[in-house]
């Protein structure tokens, strides 16, 4: 990956280093590293990740729990890739112990591997009975399986996090390659990845960590019953068949690479497809099954939310689209968190559980992205779209007709409203605007670009003396597209073009 790319102000590195001063803090260490698609910005550690008064840097190894569930959805999405495995089909297909559901009549009701990977399985949630059987053996877990599963909502209809429905998708991936889980998640992909300080067991760690050696390198677990007073440590949950949903013991900056590698799909730049190609890379990133109202992810802003592979997706009326997803075991607790577009996230770790990482990776990313003016999106017009919205100024500001655009329009544009009808109206808007600005003030249209919702639209300013007046215009999909509708209308007085969408946040770009 290439070096970071973000430089971030010195106003904002003083914010993010004295962010948790006034926060009422009971865990032994903390650390958070913000990082763009090319690195690690900046780190913070807080506390003692050992109890013996080393402060944790980048790459002191903690335990991320549920975050490992990404790294599985990977997994199965290579060999779906590979022609190996068919999302579509029956679970039992490639475990045959795994019990389909049954309704009320009796009738078999096949549960998916895509019910598995978007926790839609109708599997209820066992986050408390998952902590303590990571370390299950294989047949253990068969047996298990064998014995039946209850479950407590139809398959396919809503949320529910079931970690053993990812234990049975590690189950797949051995059956279908003759491999250990793990063999395969490190050979190949976090190896090829350049992960080589993320593990699944903390005994794989060798000459690794702040001090060198991997047992100084690892932070310990702990749990406190007092607030802080006191701490007990915990011993590591021992790794096993459920190794893929929450093993995994990482650094900030090799998960800072990994959420990069993600989001990396999103970059129009990117033409990387070895591993695992951007589109399936995607697929992980968008809502597949809808998360109802859930005290752990609601905020304000929030328009969306929803699971999407292995991650929690959400549509924030700001910022657009971030994927995000939290690990917890007793001694642990983190979050990792990304902006879909831009790249630039926050990864935190903490050496205790039940923190509130989730919103503090929220509350610190968004203070990043707001510092540095990070867009919602970042759309890349067509070149017709771009040629259109140019036609259009043009013939505004040169108070022409709109007629001398009537070759790029769609046939129902001047049936929807004849050419003298919309000269008149575009002349009444501008006068009460106080008339056009002369050509030298007007300023580019790159300049005067409002917002987009999709490469095929766009809105942008008309230069009047007292402002308020705005060009938008859709282009139709047939080729070669068309203007299909297009409008010289009062803009918001924000200059967005429309409070209600979180479009006005988009940034049109004019391609080269």
């Amino acid at each position: 990956m290439p070096g970071a790319q973000l430089e971030l102000p010195d106003d904002l590195i003083h914010r993010l280093d004295t962010w948790f001063d006034a926060v009422d803090l009971h865990v032994p260490s903390l650390s958070f590293a913000v990082f763009d698609r090319g690195g690690v910005l900046h780190h913070r550690g807080i506390g003692e990740f050992r109890l013996d008064g080393r402060g944790p840097s980048v790459g002191t190894i903690y335990r991320i729990a549920s975050m490992s569930k990404s790294f599985c959805i990977a997994c199965v999405l290579i060999l779906e890739e590979r022609g190996q495995v068919d999302l579509d089909e029956p679970v039992s297909t490639y475990v045959p112990e795994f019990p389909d559901f049954a309704d009320t009549h009796g009738t078999p009701v096949p549960v998916t591997v895509r019910m598995l990977m978007t926790n839609c399985s109708g599997l209820p949630e066992d986050n408390a009975w998952a902590d303590f059987h990571l370390g299950i053996a294989r047949r253990e877990l068969l047996s298990l399986l064998s014995r039946g599963l209850r479950y407590s909502e139809f398959p396919g209809c809503s949320y529910q996090y079931s970690n053993i429905g990812f234990a049975v998708l590690g189950l797949i991936v051995e059956n279908v390659t003759g491999r250990p889980f793990i063999e395969f998640a490190e050979t190949e992909m976090l190896g090829p990845l350049g992960l080589s300080h993320t593990h699944y067991s903390a005994s794989d760690f060798h000459g690794e960590g702040p001090d060198g050696g991997a047992p100084e390198g690892i932070a310990h677990g702990y749990s406190t019953f007092d607030s802080g007073a006191t701490w007990l440590e915990r011993p590591f949950v021992g790794t096993g068949a459920l190794a893929c949903a929450g093993s995994i013991f990482s650094t900030l900056g090799d998960i800072a690479r990994w959420s990069a590698w993600l989001s990396s799909a999103f970059d129009p730049g990117n033409v990387d497809d070895s591993v695992l190609s951007r589109a399936q890379r995607r697929r992980m990133q968008r809502i597949h099954t809808a998360i109802a109202a859930d005290d752990r992810v609601q905020r304000p802003t929030l328009l969306n939310v929803g699971y999407g592979m292995g991650l929690i997706v959400e549509q924030d009326s700001r910022f657009g689209t971030f994927a995000q997803h939290s690990g917890g075991l007793p001694g642990f607790g983190s979050n990792m968190r990304w902006h879909v577009d831009s790249g630039v996230g926050v990864v935190l770790f903490t050496n205790t559980e039940g923190q509130k990482t989730a919103r503090w990776t929220m509350e610190l990313l968004e203070a990043v992205l707001s510092g540095i003016d990070v867009p919602a999106r970042e759309i890349t017009l067509w070149p017709e779209t771009a040629q259109a919205a140019r036609r259009v100024d043009e013939a505004v500001l040169g108070r022409a007709s709109i007629a001398e655009c009537a070759d790029l329009f769609s046939p129902n544009v001047l049936s929807d409203a004849p050419a003298d009808v919309r000269d008149a109206r575009i002349h009444k808007l501008i006068e009460g605007a106080g008339g056009l600005l002369d050509a030298g003030e007007a300023g580019r249209l790159e300049d005067r670009l409002s917002w987009s919702a999709s490469a095929a639209q766009v809105v942008w300013r008309i230069p009047c003396r007292n402002g308020g007046v705005q060009g938008r215009l859709e282009m139709t999909e047939v080729s070669p597209p068309r203007i299909q509708r297009v409008e010289i209308e009062k803009a918001f007085e924000d200059g967005s073009g429309d409070p209600d969408l979180m479009t006005h946040h988009f940034r049109p770009l004019i391609p080269r």
